[in-house]
C-alpha cells in the first residue's frame, strides 16, 4: 500500500487523541528513572547521593566533572549517557510492552493475554539490537559528521544564524537515524515473525516510510527540541548568571517531553505500520 502524508497525520492524531496511561507507563519508568538521578545531583553534599551519582559521572567523564559549578554544566551529557541506556537496555523490554498494550485494543488475543509474553520474548533482541545500533549511529554521527556540517553551514551563512541552522542540522540529523530504526520493535511485536524477520521488515519500512515518521517524529518533538536548545545553547548563561542548579530543572522538563514525544512517535508508527498492512 501507498502511503501518504495524510496517512502519517492521521496516523498522528490517532496517537495524541488515544493516549493512555496503561501504554504510555513503561517509559514513565524510564522517566521516573531519569527524575531519580536528577533529583540525586542535587543532593551530592550528602555520603547517599555522593555514593551513587559519583560512581557514574567517573566512569563517564573522570572526577573533574565532580566538583561545583562544574557538574551542572556536564549534567546534561551525564543524563545523555543514562538517557540512551535506560532506552537500549530496559527499553529492549518496556518499548515492546508498550507496544502489545497498544495493539491489545483491536487484537483480542492480545487483550486476554494470550501470546503477549511469548511476543515480548521474541521482541527483546531485535528491539536490544536496534536500540544499540541507533546510539552508535548517532555518537557517530555527532562525533565525526557533524563538524563538517557544521562548518559547511557556517561557512554558507554567517554570524549567529549559521550557528543556529548547524545546530539544528545535527539535532534533525538525529531524528532521521532514530526513524530508520524505529519500525524495528514495531515489527518485532507482531504475530507469526522472529527476530531477523522483525529487523528485516523494521529496517525495509524505515526506509520505506522516513519521510512520513520523520515529519511527526519532529512534530511530537518540537517542545523538546526547544528545551534542548536552551540547554545546549543557553547553558553558559544559566551557569554563569543564574543559579547553576536550575539546569536540573530543565534536564527534568527535557527528559518528560522527550518521554512523551518517543510515546507519541511510537504509537503514530504502529499505527502507520498495521494500516501499510491492511489490518486497520
Amino acid at each position: 500500500m501507498r502511503l501518504s502524508f495524510e496517512d502519517a497525520f492521521s496516523s498522528a492524531f490517532e496517537a495524541a487523541r488515544g493516549f493512555r496511561w496503561t501504554e504510555y507507563a513503561p517509559f514513565f519508568w524510564i522517566l521516573a528513572t531519569q527524575w531519580i538521578f536528577l533529583a540525586l545531583s542535587t543532593q551530592l553534599h550528602t555520603g547517599w547521593a555522593m555514593s551513587i551519582v559519583a560512581p557514574l559521572a567517573r566512569l563517564a567523564g573522570g572526577e573533574a566533572h565532580l566538583h561545583y559549578p562544574g557538574f551542572f554544566g556536564y549534567l546534561s551529557i551525564l543524563l545523555g549517557w543514562l538517557e540512551s541506556f535506560l532506552y537500549a537496555i530496559p527499553g529492549a523490554v518496556l518499548i515492546p510492552l508498550a507496544l502489545l498494550r497498544l495493539y491489545a485494543r483491536t487484537d483480542r488475543a492480545l487483550s486476554l493475554g494470550a501470546g503477549a509474553a511469548s511476543r515480548l520474548a521474541g521482541a527483546f533482541l531485535p528491539t536490544l539490537v536496534s536500540g544499540l545500533a541507533g546510539i552508535g549511529a548517532i555518537w557517530g554521527w555527532q562525533r565525526y559528521a557533524s563538524p563538517v556540517v557544521t562548518s559547511s553551514i557556517r561557512g554558507a551563512v554567517t554570524g549567529s544564524l549559521g550557528g543556529l541552522l548547524g545546530w539544528l542540522a545535527i539535532t534533525l540529523g538525529s531524528y532521521v537515524i532514530l526513524t530508520l530504526l524505529l519500525y524495528v520493535p514495531v515489527a518485532a511485536v507482531q504475530a507469526r515473525t522472529n527476530p531477523i524477520r522483525a529487523f528485516a521488515y523494521g529496517i525495509r519500512f524505515g526506509l520505506r516510510s522516513w519521510p512520513l515518521t520523520l515529519t511527526f517524529a519532529i512534530l511530537f518533538g518540537i517542545p523538546a527540541i526547544l528545551v534542548q536548545f536552551m540547554i545546549e545553547r543557553q547553558g553558559t548563561l544559566l551557569l554563569a548568571r543564574l543559579r547553576p542548579e536550575l539546569v536540573t530543572v530543565l534536564l527534568g522538563l527535557y527528559a518528560a517531553v522527550t518521554s512523551m514525544a518517543t510515546y507519541f512517535t511510537y504509537a503514530a508508527a504502529a499505527r502507520l505500520y498495521r494500516f501499510a498492512r491492511g489490518d486497520e
